[in-house]
C-alpha cells in the first residue's frame, strides 16, 4: 500500500496487529495524519472530513479491533488500551510511515494517546478531541453499564439506538443522515466487537500519570457544553508539556458532528 502515499484516490488495506487484521483507507497528499474513530462507529466517521483533510494530508483512517472491516476477536483479552495502540502502529508500519500526526477522537484517544506514550518520536503532532485519561467518572460508568446489558439482552439496533439517546450525544439521532449512516456501521458490527471495545473505553486505568511522556506539540479539543470532558482537557493540558486548548462553542461530545467546519478550521491551523 505504499502506492497509496501521494495519491488523491482513497485506497484501502490490511495491516496486522500482532495476528489481528486491521482494515484502513488512505487518501490525499501531504504530511500523514492518521485518525481513530469514536465508540460504536468505524473509520466512515472521518467520511465527511476526507475531502478537505485529503486537501491537507496523507489521511489514514483505519477501523480498531472489533469495529468495522477490521477482525472482530471473540476474547476479550484482546482488547486492551495497549493493543489499540498496536492497531494504530500496524498501520503506520504497513504504510512505512515513521512519524505522522495522530488524531483521536473520544474512544479513539485512547489509542492516540497510549500510541504517544509509548512510541513518542514517531508522533510529530497530537490532536486528542473529546477525550478523557483519567478513569471515567461514576455517572459515565454507571449508564455505559447499562448500555453493556442492553448489548447483551436486545439486538445491536436497540443498543445502539440506546447509547446514542444518550445526553453525550444531544439529540443526534433526529438527524436523518446520521441515522442513515449509522445503519451502515450497524451492519458491520458485532456483539462482541462492541463489548470489547466498550472494555477499553469503559475499564481502562487511569494514564494520567504517564501524560508527562508526551513529547508531541498537543492540541485538545473539547466542546463547551461536554461537562466532564471539560474538566479533563484543563487536566490534560496541566499534564501534557506541550499542549494547548481548544473549547468549540455551541458543542458537546460529538464536536466533529455539531460543528464541523470550525473542527476542521482549527485541526488545520494547528497541523499547518
Amino acid at each position: 500500500m505504499s502506492e497509496s502515499i501521494g495519491s488523491s484516490k482513497s485506497k484501502h488495506g490490511i495491516a496486522s496487529a500482532n495476528g489481528v487484521n486491521i482494515a484502513y483507507e488512505v487518501s490525499g497528499d501531504g504530511p500523514p495524519l492518521i485518525c481513530g474513530h469514536a465508540m460504536g462507529w468505524d473509520r466512515s466517521l472521518w467520511d465527511d472530513h476526507r475531502a478537505l483533510l485529503s486537501e491537507h494530508f496523507t489521511l489514514i483512517t483505519f477501523d480498531q479491533r472489533g469495529a468495522g472491516d477490521s477482525d472482530h476477536p471473540a476474547s476479550e483479552k484482546s482488547y486492551t488500551p495497549s493493543a489499540f495502540a498496536q492497531d494504530l502502529r500496524s498501520v503506520l508500519d504497513q504504510l512505512n510511515i515513521d512519524r505522522a500526526n495522530v488524531l483521536g477522537f473520544s474512544m479513539g484517544a485512547i489509542a492516540a494517546l497510549n500510541f504517544a506514550i509509548e512510541s513518542p518520536e514517531r508522533v510529530i503532532k497530537l490532536v486528542l478531541v473529546s477525550a478523557m485519561a483519567s478513569k471515567l467518572p461514576d455517572k459515565i460508568i454507571e449508564r455505559a453499564q447499562l448500555v453493556g446489558e442492553a448489548v447483551k439482552q436486545t439486538s445491536l439496533s436497540e443498543a445502539y439506538e440506546f447509547y446514542f439517546s444518550g445526553p453525550m450525544f444531544e439529540g443526534t439521532l433526529k438527524k436523518v443522515e446520521i441515522v442513515k449512516k449509522m445503519r451502515h456501521v450497524i451492519a458491520k458490527a458485532t456483539k462482541q466487537g462492541f463489548l470489547g471495545c466498550f472494555k477499553v473505553t469503559i475499564e481502562r486505568e487511569s494514564i494520567v500519570d504517564q501524560l508527562s511522556d508526551v513529547s508531541a506539540p498537543t492540541l485538545v479539543m473539547v466542546g463547551e457544553r461536554d461537562t466532564h470532558y471539560v474538566v479533563e482537557a484543563d487536566l490534560l493540558i496541566e499534564e501534557i508539556p506541550n499542549a494547548q486548548l481548544c473549547v468549540i462553542a455551541d458543542a458537546g461530545h460529538a464536536l466533529t458532528v455539531q460543528q464541523q467546519t470550525m473542527f476542521e478550521r482549527r485541526l488545520i491551523n494547528f497541523l499547518a
